[in-house]
């Protein structure tokens, strides 16, 4: 359908939309490494384990990064369902296109009953009601997952070079300095700012600038015919840090 090739065509937009610019190996500088959206599942630190990489990365930009595949209803996911950027039933059919043809799946999803059972341990990775700022928890009550419903498993779900924030700490503690934008208005806000605790508690530098009256891919609306004065402003935001730290 119409609207199928449309996801399809953003999940190659989000996967490829990072900047990934080796330096020649005649010089001696570290790798500088921004991503947006979903491609931080692709290089967040799959790229800080890769044996073909013969430079050191120096640091990390995460522009309103999606890191988690596990958990469907984070705080963000709620206050954001019908965000006019990113919808959260246009994020579960992007993943769906990705994992699986399964139609059960993207039902499964929705009602966050779609990881296995033998998921348990990694939840105390991307649990929320630790993870994130009080401000932000608001009066959103953590719930255990319901494990085991979907009747099938997908290994990709519980792959951490898919979902970094299912790393673990010794990973973790690898990485470079890091930057992590996240917008108040953006399903993926909650996942950035559990990214930025996580590193923060095994001692990576992180910078990070939440806009509260953000929106998801703002960057991306700078330009004619939008104008977007927030997206100038993210953008000046993130040149003065990069200014500072390359």
């Amino acid at each position: 359908t119409g609207f199928k090739a449309l996801c399809l065509g953003l999940v190659f937009v989000l996967f490829v939309s990072y900047i990934y610019t080796p330096i020649p190996d005649n010089v001696e500088e570290s790798w500088k490494i921004m991503v947006l959206d979903a491609s931080a599942k692709v290089a967040s630190f799959m790229i800080q384990n890769d044996p073909e990489i013969k430079h050191k990365i120096k640091i990390q930009a995460l522009l309103y990064p999606a890191l988690q595949l596990i958990d469907s209803y984070l705080p963000s996911h709620r206050e954001n369902e019908h965000s006019i950027v990113l919808t959260r039933d246009i994020a579960i059919k992007l993943v769906s296109l990705y994992l699986t043809k399964d139609e059960a799946f993207p039902q499964a999803m929705k009602r966050n009953q779609y990881m296995p059972l033998e998921s348990r341990h990694l939840f105390k990775f991307v649990n929320w009601s630790i993870l994130l700022p009080e401000k932000y928890r608001k009066d959103h009550v953590y719930t255990e997952p319901i494990l085991g419903r979907l009747g099938f498993s997908l290994p990709a779900l519980m792959d951490d070079r898919a979902s970094p924030l299912l790393a673990n700490d010794s990973r973790l503690q690898n990485l470079p300095l890091t930057y992590i934008l996240t917008c108040q208005y953006d399903i993926l806000r909650d996942d950035g700012f559990m990214f930025a605790s996580r590193l923060r508690n095994v001692g990576v530098q992180v910078a990070h600038d939440h806009i509260e009256n953000g929106i998801h891919g703002a960057l991306s609306y700078m330009t004619s015919p939008f104008y977007l004065h927030l997206g100038l402003r993210i953008r000046d935001m993130y040149i003065s840090w990069l200014d500072k730290n390359l």
